[in-house]
């Protein structure tokens, strides 16, 4: 049995289970060691992989860092000790709306355009379809999608305009949020799941402060 154990900024975890690339998601190279979290987290982001795939064929999720094995401290980070955070990069098009593959963490304002100038764009359509997956899944018990206010207002005006989108806005707009005095996380989502039921004499739901 896997244990996530403390807070997310000082814990650890014990039997985490490792997140392997698939056809529909990739976990960054320099990442690998730090691809390991509870088994509950990395099932949905198989799931949540795969639905935006079956969704926009061809589409593959970017993943940065989860945790190390036994959890603890990761450079960069001030998260991501007990195996329950996460690191999405965005999806990406470029300027003739043609999907870009994400090979690293592009930062974007809110006119979806890359800060750094890059010819590239928020893909608004694949990224609402994953936050549309993460509201639907029902399984892991996802508490936080920590986002920029600017990327946040967009997807959440994205889905009002599409009446098949509409039902989900609600309860997306209940998960995305900019963290207090953190990062503003505009160049990735980092999600973050519940601690299990059955964990939680041993597990906290919200950081240290």
């Amino acid at each position: 049995m896997s244990l996530t154990v403390g807070y997310p900024n000082e814990g650890y975890q014990i039997r985490a289970k490792r997140l392997m690339s698939s056809r529909a998601l990739k976990v960054r190279p320099t990442s690998r060691e730090r691809a390991y979290g509870h088994p509950a987290l990395v099932l949905m982001l198989h799931r949540s992989a795969e639905d935006v795939a079956k969704a926009a064929p061809g589409s593959v999720l970017f993943v940065g860092d989860i945790a190390a094995k036994k959890g603890g401290p990761i450079s960069g980070h001030r998260s991501h000790q007990s195996g329950r955070d996460a690191d999405l990069g965005f999806y990406v098009k470029n300027l003739d709306g043609k999907p870009v593959p994400t090979t690293e963490l592009v930062a974007f304002d809110g006119d979806g355009k890359a800060k750094d100038g890059r010819p590239l764009l928020f893909d608004d359509e694949r990224n609402w379809f994953l936050v549309e997956s993460w509201v639907r899944d029902r399984r892991a018990g996802l508490s936080h999608i920590f986002v920029s206010w600017p990327l946040r207002a967009r997807l959440l005006q994205y889905g009002e305009r599409e009446p098949k989108f509409r039902p989900y806005v609600t309860a997306a707009a209940a998960l995305l949020k900019q963290p207090e005095n953190g990062e503003p996380h505009d160049d990735h989502f980092h999600v973050r799941i519940s601690c299990p039921k059955d964990e939680m004499d041993i597990c906290r739901n919200e950081s240290k402060l």
